[in-house]
């Protein structure tokens, strides 16, 4: 068994342990106040280079209009339910302009030609916002997908066991207290099933990736260096298509 290339050590870091992957976590369990809480011998769920989420195939997204999806590529991932959740919705693709946290909001620089169906799938060009539809932007942060969500949460982004996230444009303060400040960088917050369980302080979103969970994604998700472990949000590309992508709220 080839075993991943990286080894499980406890940051010295306040309130975030940069290598410790959340994939040994993904059935859900009890939200954490603050990322150190998690076991020194924590390891990640995927161990073998053949077994990682983003070889194993994926479910289609439901595809539609852009405008009624939500996804520039017209097809939507999370959420997929478009008839009970008309105003929100999860866009799988990748984006090589780093960041997610913009002033007012996250821009597009690609001109919405992104998305997992699209003709440029890895996102050459993109930032996270275009994977949205016109009309549509990049989730904010709780509160804005609290008022997009029918149920006021992150309920049904994804089936139980499936290994996407959808990312807002959100950071948090190195313990984990989710901010609009545009200073708080740490950790990527949302939706899906991929990740560590979200803080009760970021509330309704449900998960969060930090460093670590980035890494063990073998590349799909990349936060920067071991170094930079407290500004995942500042410093986020997805160079691959799956494993999710943006969550997408309707303007």
């Amino acid at each position: 068994m080839r075993v991943l290339a990286f080894v499980l050590v406890a940051a010295a870091l306040p309130g975030c342990r940069v290598l410790d992957s959340g994939l040994a976590n993904q059935g859900g369990g009890n939200p954490r106040t603050d990322a150190a809480a998690q076991p020194e011998d924590a390891e990640p769920a995927w161990t073998d280079v053949d077994a990682v989420p983003s070889e194993v195939g994926e479910p289609p997204g439901v595809p539609g209009v852009p405008l009624a999806v939500g996804c520039s590529d017209g097809t939507r991932e999370g959420f997929r339910d478009v008839a009970n959740w008309p105003n929100i919705a999860g866009c799988a693709g990748g984006f090589d302009q780093p960041g997610v946290i913009g002033s007012p909001e996250l821009p597009a620089t690609c001109s919405l030609h992104g998305g997992d169906t699209s003709a440029n799938p890895t996102g050459v060009g993109c930032s996270a916002a275009d994977l949205c539809s016109e009309h549509w932007h990049l989730c904010r942060n709780g509160n804005d997908v609290a008022q997009h969500s029918p149920t006021g949460s992150c309920e049904s982004c994804v089936p139980a066991g499936e290994l996407r996230f959808f990312l807002t444009a959100s950071g948090a303060s190195s313990m984990g207290i989710c901010s609009p400040d545009t200073a708080a960088t740490n950790d990527l917050h949302g939706c899906g099933g991929l990740g560590q369980p979200e803080a009760d302080t970021c509330a309704p979103l449900s998960r969060r990736m930090g460093f670590a969970d980035c890494l063990a994604t073998q590349g799909v998700w990349l936060c920067g260096e071991e170094s930079n472990s407290l500004q995942e949000a500042a410093l986020v590309t997805k160079p691959k298509s799956s494993m999710g992508g943006a969550l997408c709220c309707r303007d």
